[in-house]
């Protein structure tokens, strides 16, 4: 009884136990695993790991290291040029200069030319005083340099010029031409005036026609230059010069013949006109000029022929043909060609450009023509 009793009593004991736990196990729950974290170490042999990889891959792929070849240094080259070189880029092409030469007339004052006329010798000093003025001459205008383009590349003029260039510097040494340095010193000569400084501009002028004697722009300012300082002579030698070299430049010989009438030389005035003649043919005060001097060197027919040319070249109310007409006049009454003198006399009221004593003269000529 007492074993049966005890196992009983053990039986009981368990489910007790059970039951306990029954309710203990409806009590207790699973707690989730927390999350699992890395730890910063295995980052930091993850980093090294991919480094050495990424190395080891480097040094497998490389090609092999070639020996680097001595740089030799830059070659340092000298380079002196003689007067009239310079150091230019390549161009595209070669841009042409421009001749400065120009025929255009550079005008001088005007004298007063005397006329004499044979058909009345009770007038001779009126008219020695009043028929000077049938012709225009060329005046004289202070010097103004021309607007400069564009300078062309200036070389030095003397001397040499060093200059350190790189080996592998893609340039070319280009020589100027005669022309091209001549138009430098002229352009340079005009930068002068324009400061006042017509000394220096002289000598830079006077070095552009040894460099090119056809500078003909340089020339003509070089002779203005030397009227306005009272050097006629200088300035009749450098227009001979310029007319022996090259004739056909009516421009200059007018200039040059005015002068030579101011010296009292008829004859030579006349033989320069003459010798540009040929590239004058339609040059209307060239020929109106020619017919004055002509007229006072009583040749009237030569005189006739010549103002009649200017006259037809003319434009018609030209404030010159009033008295280009009343020269024809003249000449034609020195002639004795009365009809036709009176019709030029008409012809030179009529232009209303002659002054209020060359109105009255040719009246006064008019009246001794109808008598």
């Amino acid at each position: 009884m007492s074993l049966i009793n005890r196992m009983l009593q053990d039986l009981e004991q368990r489910r007790v136990d059970v039951t306990a736990g029954a309710a203990m196990h409806d009590q207790v729950r699973a707690v989730a695993p927390e999350p699992g974290r890395i730890h910063a170490a295995w980052w930091l042999v993850l980093l090294l790991a991919v480094s050495l990889l990424a190395m080891a891959g480097w040094l497998w792929l490389r090609p092999a290291p070639v020996a680097p070849r001595a740089t030799a240094d830059p070659v340092k080259l000298t380079l002196k040029l003689a007067s009239g070189l310079r150091l230019v880029p390549p161009l595209a092409q070669e841009s042409s200069s421009t001749d400065a030469r120009s025929t255009d007339p550079v005008p001088v004052p005007a004298a007063e030319l005397k006329t004499e006329v044979r058909s009345d010798p009770h007038s001779e000093q009126r008219i020695d005083r009043i028929a000077a003025r049938t012709v225009a001459a060329p005046e004289l205008v202070t010097v103004s340099p021309p607007s400069v383009p564009a300078a062309l590349p200036i070389a030095p003029r003397a001397g040499t010029l060093d200059s350190t260039v790189p080996a592998n510097l893609n340039k070319q040494v280009r020589e100027l031409t005669p022309k091209q340095r001549a138009e430098n010193e002229y352009r340079r000569a005009t930068s002068l005036i324009q400061q006042g400084k017509n000394p220096e501009a002289v000598a830079e002028l006077e070095q552009a026609l040894q460099t090119d004697p056809l500078h003909t722009a340089a020339r003509q300012t070089l002779v203005g230059l030397l009227l306005e300082d009272k050097r006629q002579d200088e300035a009749i030698r450098k227009l001979q010069e310029g007319l022996n070299l090259d004739a056909a430049q009516p421009g200059l010989a007018m200039i040059l013949a005015r002068l030579q009438v101011e010296k009292g030389e008829l004859r030579p005035a006349l033989d320069t006109l003459q010798r540009s003649l040929p590239f004058a043919a339609n040059h209307a005060d060239y020929q109106a000029f020619l017919a004055a001097l002509l007229q006072r060197d009583k040749r009237h027919k030569d005189a006739i022929d010549h103002y009649i040319i200017a006259l037809r070249d003319a434009p018609q109310n030209g404030a010159q043909t009033g008295l280009w007409w009343m020269g024809l006049g003249i000449s034609l009454q020195a002639e004795n060609r009365v009809a036709e003198a009176q019709d030029a006399y008409g012809h030179a009221k009529a232009a209303n450009t002659l002054s209020a004593e060359l109105q009255a003269f040719v009246n006064q000529r008019l009246g001794q023509l109808q008598r």
